[in-house]
């Protein structure tokens, strides 16, 4: 099923990714479920407004992360009490025992629309592909704790790129949280970077969604889009990986090595045989 398709839709962008030859039938779509931030519910707003000018910063681990245990809980409040900054955490689980006045715990947030807001100033997240395109989107440096599948990849994609820290989440200290955050939203390349990979993410000729529509409809007009396919899914397995030439290269080898031993194996005998005629004449 894989080999058949046409259109390959790549949820990733270069603003994310790094350059590498791809096929001309691989189109990127990265960011396809970003949008611009909307107004907060008052709540909301109000909570994120009393920051000041310290600001925000948005903690979620995702959907998947609910098995925090209660030491671990702890240790991550206490950090999080440790900062100027107001901490929206999306958390569900036995409140902890060191959770500051700074920090408010939510089962759900408006995760896109806080990552837009003017006072967020760092986003503490799992590393899952959704929230990574929005910080981008956003242009919001990041403090990475991945935990498993893709996370730990997209995450050392950030890093690279200079718009993250990583921290593990199994050797992570109430220190090394806190001097993460600080570092992501003291250092001012952290924000420079973050911005720059917003705008080559902005920066395109055609927005992501348009771009699937396109592609989509481009295969149903013609259909297929055989002309953009590579020519290696119509091989045969040996085919694809040359076993038939090397085979055959093989063979002209060992028939080489033959002939040559054959060749020498008779000379050597010829000269044996002129060595024992001429003994036995003398």
């Amino acid at each position: 099923m894989m080999g058949n398709a046409d259109i390959w839709l790549l949820r990733t962008y270069w603003d994310f990714d790094f350059p590498r030859p791809l096929l001309p039938n691989f189109k990127f779509i990265g960011g396809i479920h970003c949008r611009p931030a909307k107004p907060l519910p008052k709540k909301l707003e109000n909570f994120v407004q009393s920051s000041e000018d310290a600001g925000i910063v948005v903690f979620s681990l995702g959907s998947m992360v609910k098995n925090l245990t209660t030491e671990k809980a702890n240790m991550i409040a206490s950090a999080l009490a440790q900062i100027p900054q107001k901490v929206l955490w999306r958390y569900s689980g036995q409140k902890p025992d060191t959770l500051g006045p700074n920090t408010k715990l939510y089962d759900w947030m408006p995760q896109n629309d806080l990552l837009g807001h003017p006072k967020t100033k760092a986003f503490i997240t799992h590393g899952g592909a959704n929230g990574v395109f929005e910080a981008i989107y956003h242009g919001v440096p990041m403090v990475g704790i991945p935990t498993f599948a893709d996370q730990p990849d997209n995450m050392l994609h950030m890093k690279a790129k200079g718009a993250a820290v990583i921290v593990d989440l199994n050797f992570m200290t109430t220190e090394a949280l806190r001097d993460a955050i600080n570092k992501v939203i003291n250092e001012k390349s952290y924000k420079e970077n973050a911005m720059r990979l917003s705008r080559i993410h902005h920066d395109r000729p055609i927005s992501p969604r348009d771009e699937a529509v396109f592609w989509i409809e481009f295969t149903m007009r013609n259909k297929g889009a055989k002309h953009l396919r590579v020519q290696a899914h119509e091989l045969t397995w040996y085919q694809y990986h040359s076993l038939d030439v090397l085979l055959f290269l093989l063979t002209i080898y060992l028939l080489l090595i033959f002939i040559f031993f054959k060749t020498c194996s008779y000379c050597f005998q010829r000269c044996c045989d002129r060595k024992s005629t001429k003994t036995k004449a003398e």
